[in-house]
């Protein structure tokens, strides 16, 4: 499955919120609860390149494949957001191809830290996390929806 991963595009936010709201609800949660930042999704891109941020699209031609955000919440560290694949989408690499786009526009940005929360209900994810270095630091949980929060530090390794 070929994929193009860019900077999402004015335009684009009705398909992303609605892979949100999919995936959310594959593991019984619903958009808008337990995240402040569901409702960012609306006015993308502004919604994060306003504030220093910027959010990234996986598609193979017309079908939304995935999702990654990237948002700074304090200086030199920035939270992942939105990570979020089709299920027919998963395991195929596309979701390194969008983190690795993420982590270069990070350091680009002089970021020396990546914080996420996310809910346990998700392993795969998990695993995927602490395969791309991630510790888990539950201090790092930012959303009443979610139970497991990670962290890497660029400055190492």
């Amino acid at each position: 499955m070929p994929a193009e991963v860019r900077p999402v595009a004015a335009g684009e936010s009705t398909q992303v919120v609605t892979l949100v709201c999919d995936v959310l609800a594959e593991f019984g949660l619903t958009f808008g609860q337990g995240a402040k930042t569901d409702a960012e999704l609306f006015a993308l891109p502004g919604s994060y390149r306003a504030h220093g941020g910027e959010f990234w699209v996986a598609f193979d031609g017309p079908t939304l494949l995935g999702t990654c955000g990237m948002f700074p919440v304090a200086p030199g560290t920035f939270e992942l957001r939105k990570m979020y694949l089709a299920p027919a989408s998963r395991g195929l690499g596309i979701g390194q191809k969008l983190f690795d786009a993420a982590l270069a526009w990070v350091r680009a940005h002089g970021g020396r830290r990546i914080v996420l929360d996310t809910t346990e209900k998700m392993t795969r994810a998990i695993a995927f996390y602490e395969k791309n270095g991630f510790v888990r630091d539950d201090t790092e949980i930012r959303g009443s929806r979610c139970s497991r929060g990670y962290a890497r530090d660029l400055t190492i390794g």
